[in-house]
């Protein structure tokens, strides 16, 4: 990080700004470190009516206005429910119930991002399917609690995994199906994250990159349509980094792993 070099650990600028930090601790229970999948569920409905109205839609910032605004409201909205427990990205659980709320709240995200007002549900929900075929193949790579694994030795259950993956390639398929080379793409490049784990399943930084990349994945490929997804998107990531530098000396949100 930058601000290491310029504010090193031992300085007294950086006791002073630690101090400082500590009052910002009671933001995180309002889950933070998940508004990046919620940005990413959202703006995939907006870069997803773009290809259907222009196939060739790039680096579009027409609509960056209305969009940050809307994606306040819904995060101001989706982190009171994180902040009262009423939604957890955490561990997930595969009860039925517990997969229906991520489903829904994918729909809403996704439809939000859309544009209610616009009036071709069908057409809508089409595109949809291969985005929540992703978003269910990466979200149940969190039901792997990572506290409670080893670094060695782990056995995921090779079927479940299977599964994942299988969802990732469907979803790529169904996006060339549908020609929408941004969730295919980026869904074939996720691919091989989980691919890895059936083959090498043994180490634990396996598992910790498939809980850090498909987000970024996600979001870049989402980005080439919808670019000022990008603003948020920094300001919540190089936020997170100096608020975890100045609090804990560690850096963190960072997509490096243990042992890289």
């Amino acid at each position: 990080m930058i601000i290491a070099r310029i504010i090193p650990t031992k300085s007294p600028m950086y006791k002073s700004i630690s101090k400082w930090a500590e009052k910002l601790d009671g933001f995180l229970q309002w889950k933070p470190y998940h508004w990046f999948a919620i940005w990413v569920l959202m703006l995939s409905g907006t870069g997803a009516q773009q290809g259907m109205l222009n196939r060739y839609s790039y680096w579009n910032m027409s609509q960056a206005g209305i969009g940050l605004i809307t994606l306040l409201i819904v995060t101001i909205i989706i982190a009171f429910l994180l902040r009262k427990n009423q939604l957890s990205f955490d561990n997930i659980d595969l009860k039925p119930a517990h997969l229906f709320s991520h489903f829904v709240l994918a729909v809403v995200l996704f439809m939000t991002g859309w544009g209610w007002l616009n009036g071709d549900y069908l057409t809508a929900m089409k595109s949809f399917l291969p985005y929540v075929l992703a978003y269910g193949s990466v979200l149940l790579m969190y039901r792997i609690n990572l506290d409670e694994i080893p670094e060695k030795g782990y056995q995921p259950g090779k079927i479940y995994i299977l599964f994942c993956l299988l969802l990732a390639l469907a979803s790529s398929v169904l996006g060339v199906i549908f020609d929408d080379p941004v969730i295919s793409t980026a869904s074939m490049v996720y691919a091989p994250f989980l691919l890895v784990i059936l083959v090498f399943p043994e180490h634990k930084r396996h598992i910790q990159r498939i809980r850090i990349y498909p987000i970024f994945i996600y979001a870049m490929f989402v980005s080439v349509r919808v670019p000022w997804l990008l603003i948020p998107l920094g300001i919540l990531f190089f936020s997170l980094r100096t608020y975890n530098y100045f609090r804990y000396n560690i850096v963190y949100p960072t997509f490096s792993v243990d042992h890289d």
